[in-house]
C-alpha cells in the first residue's frame, strides 16, 4: 500500500463563472453533471487503485466547473464519496470561486469537508477583469462570508493565487493580499500556482524567486503560503487543456465523453 493518492475531477461540462486565465475558464457553459456522473469519476478511480493494491486517500472537487453552482448533486456525491467509498471528510475539499450564498449553505452542512476559494487578485478592479462572479460578489462580501465559514466550522480556508508574472506577483500586490486575509486571525492558507498556460491567455507563469518574496511578504502579515508543484502541464493535463485542445480539434463541442 502506498501513502494514498489524491484525484481532482470535474464538476461540469464547461463553466461560466471561471477566470479568464484559466483554460476552462475560456470555454463557456454546458450543463450541470449529475451526482451520479460525479461520484462515476471517483469510483472508477478508487476501484482502479484498488487493483493496484493502493488506495485513494484524498478528492478535490475543482477543475472544469464551479461545484458550488452544482450544490445538490455536488453534496449528495461528497456524501457517497464518504459513504460508499471511505474517504474521510476531512480529505475531501471543495473549491469554489466565491459564490457567497454557497458559501454560507455550506458552512451550515455540518460536514468536515476542506474548503478552498479561488481567488488570484486582491481588489475588486483588478478581480473585475479576470474573474466575472466578482461582478456579482465583490471582495467584502466574499471575505466577510469567509469570517463567516471560518466562525461557524472552526475550519481553515485555503486561497489559491495563480502567479502571473508581472501583475498579480509583485510585493504591493502581495501587501494587499495580507491586508485582506489578516482579519482572519490565521485561519487561512494561500496556494501559490505559477500560472498554466492556456493559448486564450497571454501571461506568463511567475519565477521561482518572485514566489519566494511573495511568500515572505504574507508571512509578515501572519498569513502561510506554499507554492504548489504545477503537473501535467507537458501532456496537456491542467486545468481544462485536454478539453481546449479537443475543441480545437473536433469543434466547439469537443469529444463525445
Amino acid at each position: 500500500m502506498t501513502g494514498g493518492e489524491q484525484l481532482a475531477f470535474r464538476l461540469r461540462r464547461d463553466v461560466r463563472w471561471g477566470a479568464f486565465f484559466c483554460a476552462t475558464g475560456q470555454m463557456g457553459f454546458a450543463r450541470q453533471l449529475t451526482s451520479v456522473e460525479i461520484l462515476e469519476q471517483v469510483q472508477r478511480f478508487h476501484v482502479e487503485l484498488l487493483s493496484k493494491g493502493e488506495r485513494l486517500s484524498n478528492v478535490v472537487l475543482m477543475g472544469m466547473g464551479e461545484p458550488l453552482g452544482n450544490y445538490n448533486n455536488v453534496m449528495e456525491a461528497v456524501r457517497r464519496i464518504n459513504q460508499d467509498l471511505g474517504i474521510g471528510a476531512r480529505h475531501i475539499t471543495i473549491s469554489t470561486v466565491g459564490l457567497v450564498p454557497r458559501i454560507r449553505r455550506l458552512a451550515e452542512e455540518n460536514m468536515q469537508i476542506k474548503l478552498a476559494v479561488s481567488l488570484h487578485a486582491a481588489s475588486d478592479e483588478e478581480r473585475n477583469a479576470i474573474m466575472p462572479v466578482n461582478l456579482r460578489f465583490p471582495l467584502a462580501d466574499l471575505m466577510e462570508t469567509c469570517k463567516f465559514y471560518v466562525e461557524k466550522t472552526g475550519r481553515r480556508i485555503s486561497f489559491e493565487w495563480a502567479l502571473i508574472a508581472g501583475q498579480n506577483d509583485t510585493p504591493e500586490v502581495a501587501n494587499k493580499l495580507g491586508h485582506l486575509l489578516k482579519g482572519l486571525n490565521k485561519m487561512c492558507h494561500v496556494n501559490l500556482i505559477p500560472l498554466n498556460p492556456t493559448a486564450g491567455f497571454d501571461g506568463k507563469p511567475t519565477k521561482a524567486a518572485e514566489c519566494d518574496i511573495f511568500i515572505k511578504i504574507l508571512s509578515k502579515y501572519g498569513v502561510t503560503a506554499t507554492t504548489r508543484v504545477r503537473r501535467g502541464i507537458d501532456i496537456d493535463a491542467g486545468c481544462g487543456q485536454l478539453k481546449s485542445k479537443l475543441n480545437k480539434v473536433v469543434g466547439r463541442g469537443g469529444a463525445p465523453l
